[in-house]
């Protein structure tokens, strides 16, 4: 299996918009990113359909702010489908009382995407949690 370098661009891009969509609170445009039929195995739970997956991301509005940086997206594509993995430093702000947490959290995504005929859409993603860390911190 290879990838092509427009493959390997639209694959990145896929990722950024998955990430942006998190940060932005833009359920409904998770549908550019994820496949009908998808499924999100987060820790073990899983999450059938676009549907369900966009209603699991609503746990997203219990943060002020999310940050999702992703990176080291290595996938091989045979054909429309593609296998491979990123990883991600998310950052979670939230309020605790009068005090900001933040949750950092390093995550491996392993997925298999399906190229459709409006491009590359997650069909299966599965949530490897590497550490997590939390604490206060300043805001100003």
């Amino acid at each position: 299996m290879t990838i092509t370098v427009e493959d390997h661009v639209a694959i990145q891009r896929l990722m950024y918009q998955y990430a942006r969509c998190a940060d932005s609170k833009n359920y409904p445009g998770f549908a550019d990113v994820f496949c009908e039929d998808a499924v999100f195995d987060y820790s073990g739970r899983e999450v059938r359909s676009l549907a369900h997956i966009q209603e699991m991301m609503l746990a997203l509005e219990t943060y002020t702010t999310t940050s999702h940086q992703v990176f080291n997206t290595l996938y091989e594509v045979d054909g429309d489908v593609a296998e491979g993995e990123t990883y991600c430093l998310a950052s979670h702000l939230r309020k605790n009382g009068g005090e900001t947490c933040k949750i950092d959290m390093g995550i491996r995504y392993q997925d298999q995407l399906r190229r459709t005929s409006t491009g590359w859409r997650i069909a299966r993603r599965v949530f490897n949690l590497l550490w997590s860390r939390s604490g206060p911190v300043d805001v100003s």
